[in-house]
């Protein structure tokens, strides 16, 4: 049982969220300069994406709660 702990441990240390998925064709998209596969992380955006999306996220929010009250009164 110790030896399948072991093991485990040694998984989840090696997953890594940074790491890229294997892409089989990633040398043909480094070659025609494309767009790598990586999730792009909020605060690598521009602060005034951020800030638009920050907006228009609470926005949605804020409707739905003000729909809920409203059907609640």
């Amino acid at each position: 049982m110790a030896e399948k702990n072991q093991i485990i441990q040694d998984e989840s240390n090696t997953l890594n969220d940074e790491d890229t998925i294997f892409d089989p064709m990633e040398s043909d998209n480094q070659i025609m300069g494309a767009p790598s596969h990586k999730k792009p992380h909020i605060q690598q955006q521009p602060k005034g994406i951020r800030v638009i999306g920050y907006t228009l996220i609470g926005f949605c929010v804020l409707m739905v709660a003000i729909a809920i009250v409203a059907l609640i009164v």
